[in-house]
């Protein structure tokens, strides 16, 4: 962190003191019109032998952006807090801020989102100071080299060169890195294992499985720089903002599952459902839809017609298990939950009495895959508590989870993001699952009727909700 200023006894001059910005804005100089190629250096300070990268950079980056890709660049694992200072600057005077310095710590000043790498590097000779984890307290400096025209294949970043492997999170600064990495050159002798390890096991165990320190290879680092500066190293990428945003708030036990779940889904590509697939999961929102046609007049207790319940209850296969007659939807709740949440994925709308399609249901008329994809996109049904719920457990399916294991997951991350039963602090398993249970209604009945359940098919639905679906040929 940035050194602390001695505060003055006098009041006066405590007034004084206190009037003086505690991090004052940095003057940058207007952006560049058009940005350029940067091939700079960047060399952790203080160490021998060195560890350096050389990297080609487009201009327009901003600090905040800048971040992971050294993150990469490097070998860290972004598990500290970081900062930029300007070169001449480091561990005291101006910085740039970061959201946890707004937020956590009240800061003003220059925002490193609102600062480009142009802005800071402009000539060869110019340096930045990138400070991160401030107890280990590993301080790289940035050098610029050169300055090329920008091109559009050269928008990613690369590694050209450079030398020494990372060292490991919280190794205990330059001192304990260079004591482990001597022992390591040295051939690592059971008899000699370096503080804070107890013994040779432990040291093994808790070191990078083959860890070299002499180790670099500029292509590898290439690939998790781009990797890093698309967001891909981050384990809710590729899922929908909202369910991002819920697992960005968790911490703990709900943080564990959540990632756990997020690092299950493999490759985030959209999923293919074939046209059995489509057929079955079309089929409970077409039994709706084709049984309300243009639109029906509800009942004064704003009920559905007989003829319509009957309707609805032969296509979607709900006669065929329901015992009793399927002529009144307030004796039928199968025909009353589908129509429900046939409203509410956004394909029917009551309004004076009468239910009527949507635009979105008559854009998707004769189009099954486009159903199938625009009631997926609708899914969590609900909002505050059911719509947390809902995603949770949608994370979970898509996961492969599933009984007990799946509501108790869902509630751990419930209670960790906030939200207490009534009763006791804890969310159970029995409040998040009846939370999601619109949820899983409806995207269960996509997957055939109340015997005959095809689980694989959850599984690929929950997963179409999340990474959306393959297009249609």
């Amino acid at each position: 962190m940035t050194r602390p200023r001695p505060v003055p006894s006098d009041p006066a001059a405590l007034a004084a003191w206190d009037a003086v910005p505690r991090n004052p804005a940095i003057d940058l100089p207007p952006a560049p019109e058009e940005p350029s190629l940067l091939t700079l250096t960047v060399e952790l300070q203080e160490i021998e032998p060195r560890i350096w990268r050389r990297l080609a950079l487009p201009g327009d980056l901003t600090l905040a952006a800048l971040h992971p890709v050294l993150q990469a660049a490097m070998g860290w694992t972004d598990s500290h807090l970081h900062r930029f200072h300007p070169a001449d600057h480091a561990w005291g005077g101006p910085y740039f801020v970061t959201p946890f310095d707004e937020e956590e710590e009240g800061d003003e000043g220059t925002r490193e989102a609102d600062a480009r790498l142009d802005q800071v590097l402009r000539a060869p000779g110019d340096q930045l100071t990138y400070l991160y984890d401030f107890g280990d307290g590993w301080e790289h400096r940035l050098t610029l080299e050169s300055l090329t025209a920008l091109t559009s294949s050269d928008r990613e970043p690369v590694c050209l060169a450079g030398a020494g492997a990372c060292p490991p999170e919280d190794v205990g600064g330059i001192p304990g890195y260079e004591a482990v990495a001597d022992w390591l050159r040295g051939g690592a002798p059971d008899d000699d294992v370096p503080a804070p390890f107890e013994d040779v096991e432990q040291a093994r165990s808790w070191l990078p499985e083959g860890f070299d320190p002499d180790a670099f290879d500029a292509a590898e680092t290439t690939t998790a720089m781009q990797v890093w500066a698309r967001g891909e190293h981050l384990p809710w990428h590729g899922v929908p903002e909202p369910l991002a945003d819920l697992v960005r708030g968790l911490r703990g036990g709900g943080w564990v599952q959540a990632t756990t779940w997020l690092n299950a889904l493999g490759p985030r590509v959209p999923v293919a459902l074939d046209e059995h697939d489509v057929r079955r999961a079309a089929r409970p929102w077409l039994a709706v839809l084709d049984a309300v046609g243009d639109g029906v007049k509800l009942s004064a207790a704003g009920y559905l017609p007989s003829t319509v319940v009957e309707e609805i209850a032969q296509a979607s296969g709900v006669a065929s298990w329901w015992i009793g007659k399927v002529n009144r939807e307030d004796l039928t709740w199968p025909v009353a939950a589908l129509r429900q949440h046939t409203q509410d994925v956004g394909l029917l709308r009551k309004a004076k009495g009468r239910l009527t399609p949507t635009a979105r249901a008559r854009s998707v008329a004769g189009q099954p895959a486009d159903l199938v994809a625009g009631v997926l996109e609708r899914l969590p049904v609900g909002t505050g508590f059911d719509s947390h719920a809902g995603w949770f457990w949608l994370l979970g399916v898509a996961a492969g989870e599933a009984g007990a294991a799946l509501d108790e997951g869902v509630a751990e991350m419930l209670t960790d993001y906030g939200w207490r039963a009534q009763t006791r602090a804890a969310i159970g398993a029995v409040e998040a699952r009846r939370g999601a249970s619109s949820t899983r209604d409806a995207l269960e009945s996509m997957a055939g009727d109340h015997r005959a359940l095809d689980a694989e098919l959850v599984v690929r639905l929950a997963r179409g909700c999340l990474l959306g679906v393959e297009a249609s040929s």
